[in-house]
């Protein structure tokens, strides 16, 4: 009985790493977005520099993930991905969206 309560414990704790670990880096993904829409004009820079970021936290987006639309003299980015969580026998995918605005110049 044990036993089978320290594999449930130990299987619990492996699931709860995981998903921390994946929400950390996105909430880290997110706020840089925010920050670099506010900070950077062009969008063949912007979309360079999101994609280095994202390959540092291992979060796969591409080029097409990224939509960077114009308008009013504002541009907005938005950036849809997902990222599978391997749990050994289930394999799901979480769904992510992060944006940010800035004005153009």
């Amino acid at each position: 009985m044990r036993a089978l309560k320290l594999m449930f414990a130990l299987a619990g704790v492996l699931v709860l790493s995981r998903y921390v670990s994946i929400y950390y880096y996105t909430s880290e993904f997110n706020d840089f977005v925010r920050q670099e829409a506010q900070r950077t004009r062009q969008r063949r820079q912007l979309k360079g520099a999101l994609l280095n970021r994202a390959k540092d936290y291992s979060l796969p987006v591409t080029e097409a993930d990224i939509n960077i639309t114009t308008r009013d003299g504002m541009f907005s980015v938005v950036v849809n991905y997902t990222v599978p969580l391997d749990l050994l026998l289930y394999r799901p995918e979480l769904k992510f969206q992060a944006s940010g605005a800035g004005l153009l110049q």
